[in-house]
């Protein structure tokens, strides 16, 4: 007769308990239950245990009770984890009836399963970071469940994120961003189920937000100064920002740290690239600002508007204004300013004069342009020519002075002396009796009487003089010559008077302006004598006349201008009366 023994087990449930009603979903429910596998039995620890024995294969079952103590067989409880065995002593030869030899027990194993399996979790494939107690992923995160149970095996492992429960298979990927709650267990196959495990944690998927400002001089938005320096501002809104990078063009990359230079950068066309990255590796593409770094100051230029003379130096007048101008490569020129002789500086808003005080000037001008580059320092040096220049008159010979007049001929040549401290005689000019200005050079004056010359200078920058006058008499007229005889002719003949040789002749001359200076005379050809004072010419006492011969007396009369008459005398001396 052969024995069998049957085990059979109670049905018991066991509900998963959630960590919290509001986040974890609903668990699956497990029964406690008896599981076979590769020709093991195992049974949950809890479940009681139920003896049978039958003496043919399929013939009726016999309860197995225990009589010496009934309460613990009917049913039985297994009382430890692990491998139970129903023991039967001693192994008995089925062919011979008889123990074997040698002798040895019969041990049916059974195993009792009470503990639930315990399942570990390990994240992977996305970057990592941890601050205040939060754990932050990046992109491509998984996680790995691996379960373990020491003696009916794991039956099945499930897990919950962002949804109910679901069966574990493999790698999970997590793929939506924000704050995460991972619920999971496992159960083995005998129902023993783990407690809930969960693990929180935040996916960020999103990269860092980054923004420029400008510190310093900008124009128009974005022309900048060599001192303005860019700063960065980077936002991330869950793992943070981990470093923030920037470049110029197509330089390398450089860590931002508080402000950034232009140092380097030369003047012209720049672009600034910059991006973030956050703590878990999510960059943001890169920003880009371009700008104009405007490195080149203006510049001036002073010019002179009005009166000017370039000579030794430059001459200006006292209404010489001056315009300081100024050219700028891309910002335009803010301010233009001036200085005279190390003067007040000035900002320039129009045309200027400089004091009207004789004297060297210099007067310095720079600018600045709309980002505050400030040009070098130019000089434009003038001299302030503010005296008028000095004309004289003088009258050549002839001349004479009387009664307070001056009284010339027509040959008098008169000059216009004149001098200039400064700039130089540009022209110098005269009108005479009222007539229109003509330009200077030596001139007389031929028409008789009084005349009226005024005159003037004007220098290389336009100072002109006071018009100064001048009155002159002009005498071209001679003297007239009067000849008178002592006696009236004896006769006439070849159409001369005749005269005895006793007679006198007399010479005088008048001049109607400035008066006889001198009178000469000469007898038929003979040397010119000077008729000094009245006298009487008496041909017969000098022994001249002769009977029947004709006598030429020629009489020069000069004024006191040289003015000169002459007159010729014909006269025949006749025979002496008896």
């Amino acid at each position: 007769m052969k024995l069998k023994i049957l085990f059979s087990g109670m049905t018991a449930c066991l509900l998963a308990s959630g960590v919290s009603a509001q986040s974890e979903p609903q668990k699956p429910t497990y029964e406690h239950k008896l599981y076979e596998a590769n020709g093991n039995y195992y049974l949950q620890r809890s479940m009681p245990v139920y003896l049978k024995f039958s003496v043919t294969p399929d013939g009726k079952n016999y309860p197995l009770r225990s009589k010496r103590n009934p309460e613990d067989a009917d049913p039985m409880y297994l009382d430890a984890e692990g491998v139970h065995y129903i023991r039967h002593k001693w192994a008995v030869d089925p062919n011979t009836g008889k123990p074997v030899s040698p002798k040895r027990e019969t041990q049916m194993e059974l195993y009792a399963d009470g503990v639930a399996p315990r399942t570990s979790l390990k994240f992977q494939n996305a970057p990592r970071y941890t601050r205040g107690g939060t754990t932050y992923f990046g992109k491509n995160l998984s996680f790995v469940l691996t379960p373990r149970d020491a003696v009916s095996g794991v039956a099945e492992t499930q897990y919950a994120v962002d949804g109910g429960y679901a069966v574990y298979n493999g790698d999970v990927s997590v793929g939506s961003e924000g704050a995460k709650k991972l619920f999971y267990y496992s159960a083995d196959n005998v129902g023993n189920v783990e407690d809930t495990r969960s693990s929180e944690f935040t996916v960020d998927l999103s990269a860092p937000t980054s923004s420029h400002t400008i510190d310093g001089i900008v124009h128009n938005s974005n022309i900048l100064a060599p001192s303005t320096r860019f700063k960065l501002s980077s936002d991330d809104n869950l793992s943070g920002v981990r470093i923030t990078r920037y470049s110029f063009d197509a330089g390398s990359d450089r860590n931002f740290a508080g402000s950034i230079s232009m140092a380097g950068l030369q003047d012209g066309e720049h672009t600034l690239y910059y991006y973030a990255e956050d703590n878990v590796d999510n960059t943001a593409q890169k920003q880009t600002f371009k700008f104009y770094l405007d490195r080149i100051p203006p510049v001036t230029d002073a010019s002179i508007v009005g009166d000017r003379y370039d000579g030794n130096v430059t001459y200006v007048s006292a209404r010489t204004k001056f315009n300081v101008s100024a050219t700028d490569n891309k910002a335009g020129v803010k301010n233009i300013y001036y200085r005279i002789n190390e003067g007040e500086l000035n900002t320039f808003t129009g045309n200027f004069n400089l004091p009207d005080t004789y004297g060297r000037y210099s007067i310095k001008h720079d600018a600045n342009d709309n980002v505050d580059n400030l040009s070098s320092n130019k000089y434009l040096n003038v001299f302030m020519d503010n005296k008028k220049p000095q004309t004289r008159i003088n009258y050549g010979k002839p001349q004479f002075f009387d009664r307070d007049t001056l009284f010339v001929n027509k040959d008098t040549k008169i000059t216009l002396p004149r001098s200039d401290q400064g700039s130089g005689i540009k022209k110098t000019e005269y009108s005479l009796d009222g007539g229109p200005y003509q330009d200077y050079s030596e001139f007389t004056i031929p028409a008789e009487g009084f005349h009226t010359i005024k005159f003037r200078s004007t220098d290389n920058v336009n100072n002109v003089e006071n018009e100064k006058e001048s009155e002159v008499f002009v005498d071209n007229t001679p003297p007239e010559i009067f000849v008178n005889f002592s006696i009236k002719p004896i006769g006439e003949r070849r159409g001369m008077k005749v005269y005895p040789n006793y007679v006198r002749m007399f010479i005088g001359a008048t001049d109607q302006h400035t008066g006889t200076e001198t009178i000469l005379y000469s007898i038929n050809d003979g040397p010119m004598s000077l008729y000094s004072s009245p006298q009487t010419l008496d041909a017969s006492e000098r022994n001249l006349f002769q009977r029947n011969k004709k006598y030429t007396v020629k009489v020069v009369a000069k004024d006191k201008l040289g003015n000169t008459a002459e007159k010729t005398i014909e006269f025949l001396v006749g025979p002496d009366e008896d």
